[in-house]
């Protein structure tokens, strides 16, 4: 009768455990798609943008230099030059605290993890 009880509590653990597992690598794959997408999205996305800011740099530059440049000569192209430093170095600035900011990929997977470890161990 134990052997039979043993049995049966045995092949409830086990199912319990394979559910278990199956959740979590669920949990994993969704996760991982949706950071696939998301970054595939911002590649994207960043990629246009920086062919039309690439392409308004470039006539805005020739645009400025040709029109000012009888009157101002090197001290404009210094000017420029510090302008686009200041510029990029906030760019740069930028992204940094977005990364930051940003989530931790796999959180809540990581987050369940730890749960199903509390709730197994004593």
């Amino acid at each position: 009768m134990t052997d039979h009880n043993f049995s049966d509590t045995s092949r409830r653990l086990g199912a319990a455990t394979l559910d278990l597992l199956s959740d979590h690598a669920e949990l994993f794959a969704l996760e991982l798609q949706e950071q696939k997408r998301h970054s595939s999205q911002q590649l994207i996305w960043l990629g246009i943008t920086a062919a039309c800011g690439f392409m308004l740099f470039l006539l805005l530059n020739g645009l400025l230099i040709m029109s000012l440049w009888p009157h101002y000569e090197h001290k404009l192209l210094i000017a420029m030059s510090a302008f686009y430093a200041i510029a990029g170095g906030l760019c740069i600035w930028r992204m940094k605290s977005a990364q930051s900011r940003a989530q931790a990929p796999f959180s809540a997977s990581l987050q369940e993890l730890k749960n199903t470890k509390e709730r197994l161990l004593p």
